[in-house]
C-alpha cells in the first residue's frame, strides 16, 4: 500500500515473468483517465517504488512498464493497473 493509501501493488496470478508485479489504484476505475490527479500520482510514485523493490529482490538491471488503458488496447480486467516486470 502507498503512504497516501491510494494504491497498492500486488503479484500478478499469471505472470509473465518472475516478480510480475501489478501495481492499481484502490478506487476501482476502468481506466486512467478516470482517475483524479491525486490518485494518478500516487500510482505512478508507487509504480516507481515497486520497480525499484522489484528489481532489486529479482536482481534486474531493468523493466518493462506496461499500461493497457481500455479494451481496445487489450486491457483484459476493468480496474486501471500498471505492469512491472523485471528483465
Amino acid at each position: 500500500r502507498s503512504e497516501a493509501g491510494l494504491s497498492l501493488a500486488v503479484v500478478n496470478l499469471k505472470p509473465l515473468s518472475p516478480g510480475h508485479v501489478l501495481v492499481i489504484p484502490r478506487r476501482v476505475v476502468a481506466t486512467l483517465a478516470q482517475l483524479n490527479a491525486d490518485e494518478l500520482a500516487d500510482l505512478w510514485r508507487s509504480a516507481r517504488e515497486v520497480h525499484a523493490l522489484v528489481c532489486g529482490v529479482h536482481g534486474a538491471g531493468a523493466a518493462l512498464f506496461g499500461v493497457q488503458d481500455g479494451r481496445g488496447a487489450g486491457q483484459s480486467v476493468p480496474h486501471a493497473h500498471i505492469h512491472i516486470i523485471p528483465r
